[in-house]
Protein backbone atom coordinates (compact mmCIF):
# COMPACT_ATOMS: atom_id res chain seq x y z
CA UNK A 1 0.00 0.00 0.00
CA UNK A 2 1.47 3.01 -1.00
CA UNK A 3 0.60 6.58 1.45
CA UNK A 4 -1.09 9.26 0.02
CA UNK A 5 -2.27 12.70 1.01
CA UNK A 6 -5.38 14.72 -0.71
CA UNK A 7 -6.28 18.27 -0.28
CA UNK A 8 -10.27 18.71 -1.49
CA UNK A 9 -12.33 21.93 -1.54
CA UNK A 10 -15.44 21.54 -0.55
CA UNK A 11 -18.55 23.96 -1.04
CA UNK A 12 -18.90 26.34 1.93
CA UNK A 13 -22.91 27.03 1.68
CA UNK A 14 -24.05 23.44 2.59
CA UNK A 15 -24.18 23.84 5.85
CA UNK A 16 -22.40 22.30 9.55
CA UNK A 17 -24.48 18.80 9.11
CA UNK A 18 -24.64 18.10 5.39
CA UNK A 19 -20.00 19.23 5.18
CA UNK A 20 -20.70 16.25 8.38
CA UNK A 21 -21.91 14.24 6.01
CA UNK A 22 -19.71 15.21 3.00
CA UNK A 23 -16.31 14.22 4.93
CA UNK A 24 -17.89 10.81 6.12
CA UNK A 25 -18.46 10.27 2.46
CA UNK A 26 -14.90 11.24 1.06
CA UNK A 27 -13.73 9.17 4.15
CA UNK A 28 -16.36 6.22 2.75
CA UNK A 29 -14.74 6.28 -0.57
CA UNK A 30 -11.50 5.28 0.49
CA UNK A 31 -12.71 2.83 2.50
CA UNK A 32 -14.66 1.05 0.03
CA UNK A 33 -12.07 0.79 -2.11
CA UNK A 34 -10.44 -1.22 0.46
CA UNK A 35 -7.91 1.43 1.84
CA UNK A 36 -6.93 3.34 5.25
CA UNK A 37 -7.37 6.12 6.60
CA UNK A 38 -4.49 7.49 8.79
CA UNK A 39 -5.91 11.27 9.69
CA UNK A 40 -8.54 13.46 8.00
CA UNK A 41 -9.99 16.79 9.26
CA UNK A 42 -10.53 19.98 8.09
CA UNK A 43 -7.52 22.57 7.75
CA UNK A 44 -8.98 25.89 7.01
CA UNK A 45 -12.83 26.81 6.99
CA UNK A 46 -14.32 30.11 4.54
CA UNK A 47 -11.12 30.86 3.34
CA UNK A 48 -11.41 33.09 0.09
CA UNK A 49 -10.15 31.91 -3.33
CA UNK A 50 -8.21 33.43 -5.51
CA UNK A 51 -11.51 33.23 -8.47
CA UNK A 52 -14.17 31.90 -8.70
CA UNK A 53 -14.71 27.91 -8.93
CA UNK A 54 -18.46 26.67 -9.89
CA UNK A 55 -19.48 30.23 -9.07
CA UNK A 56 -18.25 29.82 -5.17
CA UNK A 57 -15.78 32.66 -3.88
CA UNK A 58 -15.26 30.27 -0.10
CA UNK A 59 -14.49 27.02 0.08
CA UNK A 60 -13.41 24.65 3.55
CA UNK A 61 -10.11 23.07 2.59
CA UNK A 62 -10.08 19.05 4.25
CA UNK A 63 -6.82 17.35 4.13
CA UNK A 64 -7.05 13.89 4.63
CA UNK A 65 -4.02 11.21 4.83
CA UNK A 66 -4.95 7.51 3.66
CA UNK A 67 -3.14 4.46 2.25
CA UNK A 68 -4.44 2.47 -1.00
CA UNK A 69 -3.21 0.40 -3.31
CA UNK A 70 -2.32 2.18 -6.30
CA UNK A 71 -4.76 0.61 -9.17
CA UNK A 72 -7.68 1.74 -6.59
CA UNK A 73 -6.70 5.30 -6.95
CA UNK A 74 -8.34 6.25 -10.34
CA UNK A 75 -11.51 4.70 -8.53
CA UNK A 76 -11.31 7.25 -5.84
CA UNK A 77 -10.78 9.97 -8.31
CA UNK A 78 -13.23 9.33 -10.51
CA UNK A 79 -16.11 9.41 -7.60
CA UNK A 80 -14.61 12.57 -6.37
CA UNK A 81 -14.96 13.89 -9.63
CA UNK A 82 -18.86 13.21 -9.55
CA UNK A 83 -19.61 14.62 -6.20
CA UNK A 84 -20.64 17.95 -7.25
CA UNK A 85 -19.65 19.32 -3.32
CA UNK A 86 -16.19 18.95 -3.96
CA UNK A 87 -15.32 22.00 -5.91
CA UNK A 88 -11.49 20.82 -6.65
CA UNK A 89 -9.05 17.88 -5.03
CA UNK A 90 -5.44 16.87 -5.07
CA UNK A 91 -4.16 13.71 -4.40
CA UNK A 92 -0.09 13.39 -3.72
CA UNK A 93 1.90 9.90 -3.19
CA UNK A 94 3.61 10.72 -0.12
CA UNK A 95 7.49 9.08 0.37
Amino acid sequence: MNRYEAMLLLRVDLGQEKTKSLMQDINDVILQNKGKIVSSGIWQENRKLAYPIKKQKEATYYLLNFEAEPQSLSKIQQDYKLNENILRFMIFKLE
